[in-house]
């Protein structure tokens, strides 16, 4: 039988306690603790930019929808069978699921927004409808 695996995060000292581990795991605060989909979301002129972090998903276990203002993102994907002849002594692969939801500004045309899947990185580009993109307005004489 094999050892059982103890994982601990290194401490500063033996004696000190770690108040930041404790605060962020109680506001959820720690990157580690979040499964998938941790999120940054950026603007430029011509849109916003959502950037999720989805390892390990597939374009086809990924779903985009815009709805009346909400972009949501959700996805699954589930465990591989375990084969026949092995025997499993930790088993941290599991079914997962995710939703994410964001409402979005009225400039946003929701027609018009496009999703890719890189390196485990889904990129939402979030164009603005022409109304909302600033434009330079020319200055005439008074008559």
């Amino acid at each position: 039988m094999l050892p059982t695996i103890i994982h601990r995060a290194p401490s500063r000292r033996r004696g000190d306690f770690d108040f930041d581990r404790l605060f962020n795991g109680l506001l959820d605060l720690d990157r580690s603790s979040r499964s998938v989909a941790a999120a940054d979301l950026y603007e430029t002129e011509e849109g916003y930019g959502l950037e999720l972090e989805l390892p390990g998903f597939r374009e086809a276990e990924i779903d985009v929808t815009v709805d009346r203002g909400v972009l949501t993102i959700s996805g699954a994907r589930s465990e591989e069978e375990e084969e026949k002849g092995r025997t499993y002594h930790v088993r941290e692969r599991r079914n997962e699921r995710f939703t994410r939801s964001f409402s979005l500004p009225a400039s946003i045309r929701g027609e018009d927004v496009e999703a890719h899947l890189d390196a485990g990185v889904l990129t939402v580009e979030l164009p603005k409808s022409p109304e909302a993109k600033p434009h330079r307005i020319a200055v005439g004489a008074t008559k």
